[in-house]
């Protein structure tokens, strides 16, 4: 599976038999505007920086974590061209969904592998997430705080899930300079195994996954 980062939430998930673009962002946040191609869109919640679909190419299917009249949270399970895809209920903010509504996480299995999609998640994980979950090869987080849970909190979520690849994403960037977000150092001060990429992409497969938990950080 060929992983890439757009920016912010949103990745292309590829593989010869499917393309995924997750979380899309409009033209009002400043990284690269999307104009590709995708076999099916992930939207893990309907706030503006997620939920773009319409800058995206193509005849493509449309995964909706919450629903569009009540905006709360569905329990979904579908499978596409042979990737099945299902979500984990949660919430945007730390209480109860109160200030910025519910969240949901994308557990996608693809050509082996499982990715976790947390979106905007806002709350500390429980064991009950984590059971749902289940066993993560690759864990796409938000880091960045004000919007999303923080450094420390995304580092509690971590070793909750034990994954075998952190992706951090969801923070300060020089395209989003002005948002309130933290920049990335916090979350990676201190741990070790971080493999920083000269570009926003590279390949996972499940016979070469590390040993050791690896944090991956792209750069577009």
């Amino acid at each position: 599976m060929k992983l890439r980062w757009l920016g912010h939430a949103s990745f292309v998930l590829e593989t010869p038999a499917i393309k995924i673009i997750t979380d899309p962002f409009g033209e009002d946040v400043s990284y690269p505007r999307i104009s590709e191609e995708a076999d099916v869109v992930t939207v893990s919640h309907e706030h503006h920086d997620h939920n773009s679909v319409h800058v995206v190419q193509g005849d493509f299917r449309v995964l909706r974590g919450l629903d569009e009249q009540t905006k709360e949270a569905r329990r979904l399970e579908e499978e596409i061209k042979g990737v099945r895809f299902r979500t984990v209920p949660s919430y945007h903010d730390d209480q109860g969904g109160k200030l910025r509504g519910q969240n949901a996480i994308f557990v996608i299995d693809i050509d082996g592998l499982t990715v976790a999609h947390l979106g905007d998640l806002g709350e500390r994980l429980t064991g009950s997430h984590a059971e749902e979950i289940g066993k993560v090869n690759v864990l796409l987080i938000p880091v960045g705080g004000y919007y999303t849970i923080d450094a420390k909190t995304a580092r509690e979520a971590v070793d909750l899930l034990k994954p075998d690849i952190v992706v951090p994403m969801h923070y300060k960037t020089k395209y989003i300079d002005a948002w309130p977000i933290a920049p990335i150092d916090e979350f990676i001060d201190g741990m070790e195994n971080v493999v920083r990429f000269d570009g926003p992409e590279a390949c996972v497969d499940k016979a070469s996954l590390p040993d050791e938990m690896q944090v991956w950080l792209f750069a577009i």
